[in-house]
């Protein structure tokens, strides 16, 4: 909740485009020569983006979107000693005096990377290790409203999907399954501490990127040795994982946030929905323009985030952004 604004649904500005690479190495429309804020799509809930039909993932290098003309990744996943933002010089905000009830001091606080909580489960649990598949986004998976526990609750009439989206169906088993992404459970999932320390890679765009996201490689139960459901073994990577992170920001006119990858991925900004890339599906990039949202310039508000990796085969994980500090909640 924002420091002196009632919750509100928030309206979006989200638009998909495809990474450079999909999961059957098709190589869909390049968006390389765009910039890390274009647009090519339409809401959250109303992708129209096309993309080659996928287990989840894409194999080859994710798009270079939002980055340094001719780079590749920015980054590699980060290990979760590390800390702090990347950005050769450390920027500072104003920070709120609480939170949660309001106000502003005159302290500066420093940025600091974005904490994460990643959990790991095995490659057959029925909601991971490529048991569905997709082409493109599939909105429409969880509510608009963050539940009470601060976690995405499954819709259980979810809409139509996009008239060009081809999939299974349903994407997620169950309400019971899918309570258990975001929640330590016993004999389920394994919960890994880490962080993702964003770079400035350009004067005010902040960047994390990389083509071959696997954080969790022998940690939590171990690479993926035991066949998925295709019957398929990653011996070399873990690549059945959810990724959770919680943060606030100062909200400034002109600020946008982007992601591109797969596979689902759902941005909640003030507990409402404003990022969503749900399903499995190879590599697509939505933006949000915060300018859309009614915010309050100076106001801090919380972003969270959640992502699952569901198919060992490929994973890319990008965010640019132009907010540049992330004060930890």
């Amino acid at each position: 909740m924002p420091l002196d604004l009632p919750v509100r649904r928030l309206a979006t500005s989200v638009a998909l485009a495809l990474a450079s690479t999909s999961a059957c190495g098709v190589d869909p429309p390049d968006a390389s020569a765009t910039s890390p804020w274009a647009s090519a799509g339409s809401s959250a809930g109303d992708s129209d983006t096309q993309d080659s039909t996928t287990t989840g993932d894409g194999d080859a290098s994710s798009s270079t979107t939002g980055g340094a003309p001719g780079s590749d990744a920015v980054t590699g996943p980060v290990d979760s000693t590390t800390s702090g933002t990347g950005a050769d010089v450390e920027p500072t905000t104003t920070a709120p005096s609480d939170p949660t009830t309001g106000g502003m001091s005159d302290e500066p606080t420093n940025c600091e990377a974005l904490r994460v909580t990643y959990r790991d489960f095995m490659p057959m649990h029925p909601d991971f290790g490529c048991h569905m598949a997709g082409k493109g986004a599939r909105p429409g998976l969880v509510m608009s409203a963050l539940g009470a526990d601060h976690k995405p609750v499954l819709d259980p009439n979810p809409p139509p999907p996009p008239k060009q989206w081809k999939g299974d169906e349903p994407q997620i088993t169950s309400e019971q399954t899918f309570a258990e992404w975001y929640n330590t459970t016993g004999g389920v999932n394994l919960e890994i501490a880490g962080e993702l320390a964003l770079t400035e890679i350009e004067p005010g765009l902040w960047s994390f990127a990389s083509s071959e996201f696997y954080p969790l490689t022998d940690q939590g139960f171990g690479n993926n040795v035991t066949p998925n459901w295709d019957g398929d073994t990653y011996p070399d990577r873990n690549g059945a994982f959810t990724t959770e992170i919680h943060t606030t920001f100062v909200y400034e006119p002109g600020q946008q946030f982007s992601f591109s990858g797969d596979d689902d991925v759902w941005i909640f900004i003030d507990g409402e929905l404003a990022l969503d890339l749900g399903g499995l599906h190879s590599s697509v990039k939505a933006t949000i323009d915060l300018d859309d949202l009614g915010l309050a310039p100076g106001a801090v508000y919380s972003l969270d985030a959640f992502h699952a990796e569901r198919c060992d085969s490929g994973s890319n994980f990008r965010i640019d952004t132009s907010i540049a500090c992330f004060i930890p909640q």
